[in-house]
């Protein structure tokens, strides 16, 4: 399992991103969020690198969208990655956002409970012991 996590900085495409993740039938979560040098931009914290980005910056919406999302397979999890990186320009233009992923060990309270061990137990044995 994976944790898919998108830091959508153009949040005019929002109702894109939800609509890849809608055709690809996986679940995501977005929120409002906030970046760092946003906030030290606006305590007029001077930091030498934080001077070329206040153009980015500047002007935009305060906030940014944090979409993020457990896929279970990979090859879903690549298609994804795929459709976004499509959609956002290979994240070439700067300020359009951030992607990562990071490894779930264990989830719970979706529709089936799992954990790395268990999925290893069904893969080996053919079938999960609870």
């Amino acid at each position: 399992m994976y944790g898919l996590f998108l830091i959508l900085n153009d949040i005019y495409k929002l109702d894109v991103i939800h609509e890849l993740f809608y055709d690809e039938e996986l679940g995501a979560t977005t929120i409002d969020s906030q970046g760092m040098g946003k906030v030290l931009l606006d305590h007029n914290v001077h930091v030498p690198m934080l001077a070329s980005m206040r153009k980015l910056i500047d002007g935009r919406k305060p906030y940014n969208k944090l979409v993020f999302s457990v896929v279970k397979e990979e090859e879903k999890l690549r298609r994804i990655i795929k459709r976004i990186k499509a959609e956002l320009d290979d994240f070439n233009e700067p300020g359009v956002g951030f992607l990562f992923v990071v490894p779930v060990m264990e989830c719970y309270g979706s529709k089936t409970e799992c954990t790395t061990q268990e999925e290893e137990e069904q893969d080996n044995k053919g079938h999960t012991y609870i």
